[in-house]
């Protein structure tokens, strides 16, 4: 297992001399203090934030996938597809915040969303051309800040805004494999939910299975309190992921549906 030493701060920099720029959709850029937001545009600057996940969900959550322990990257085959949003600090040029995104376009060409494989998705055949699929968000402990992830928020709705994306969607994950824990923070949230229409299930492989639920103390993990604090809606019952340590939880945010304030902080300027 690799460990975090002096140089991991370096890992997060970008190669420049992996590959040429790949084809990315519109491009977007906002800054905030010493950072900046935009998308990984260079085969070195998603490495770098492949390298960052690791050491987010690996090293310091104790999740994530085993294969990532053989290079220190945490990577799948959906990264090579999806578009990635970086945050940037300048003064450095280390790769601190990431979201991994994907577009309905995409996923029909390709694997399909990810959150597909956990969750139902037959409530949303409709709305698959306006789905953005969030996924593998994370900052780095030393830049974990309010600041550093609205800008990661801001440049993700002026993403969704300019490729023609209303919902954002996408599994948001407890670090646990405690069925009963699991159930008790689902059971907290049900005032949180879609309207009956958009319910859905999780698919049979990553159903969580039952458990009697005699906990009191618990809490969504801070993420899922965030989405839901800006409006978004939980969708399901949690689905348990093996492979990658966690319990997920289905959230549902439409960008028309914001309160004013709320879309006055992200939305401006896009």
């Amino acid at each position: 297992m690799l460990t975090v030493t002096e140089s991991r701060s370096i890992a997060l920099l970008p190669n420049k001399a992996v590959s040429p720029e790949l084809p990315s959709k519109k491009d977007i850029r906002l800054e905030a203090g010493d950072y900046v937001v935009r998308l990984a545009l260079s085969e070195g600057e998603r490495a770098a934030a492949y390298r960052l996940r690791f050491l987010v969900f690996n090293l310091e959550m104790n999740e994530g996938l085993e294969s990532a322990y053989a290079d220190g990257y945490d990577k799948d085959h959906f990264d090579d597809v999806c578009d990635h949003m970086i945050v940037q600090e300048r003064s450095t040029g280390a790769i601190v915040g990431t979201y991994r995104m994907q577009m309905g376009d995409v996923a029909g060409k390709y694997f399909g969303y990810y959150s597909e494989q956990e969750f139902c998705f037959k409530p949303y055949e409709a709305m698959r051309g306006q789905i953005v699929e969030l996924g593998r968000a994370c900052i780095h402990r030393e830049h974990r800040s309010p600041e550093v992830l609205h800008l990661l928020w801001r440049g993700i709705a002026r993403y969704a805004l300019v490729n023609g994306g209303r919902y954002m969607m996408g599994c948001c994950s407890l670090t646990s494999q405690d069925a009963e824990m699991g159930h008790a923070v689902y059971e907290s949230l049900r005032g949180c939910m879609v309207e009956p229409a958009l319910l859905t299930v999780a698919t049979a492989p990553f159903r969580l299975p039952a458990a009697k639920v005699e906990m009191t103390e618990v809490r969504a993990p801070k993420l899922l309190r965030a989405y839901l604090t800006i409006g978004a809606k939980i969708c399901s019952e949690p689905a348990i992921d093996r492979d990658f340590k966690t319990i997920d939880f289905l959230t549902l945010l439409d960008l028309q549906t914001l309160h004013p304030r709320v879309a006055k902080r992200f939305l401006e300027g896009c």
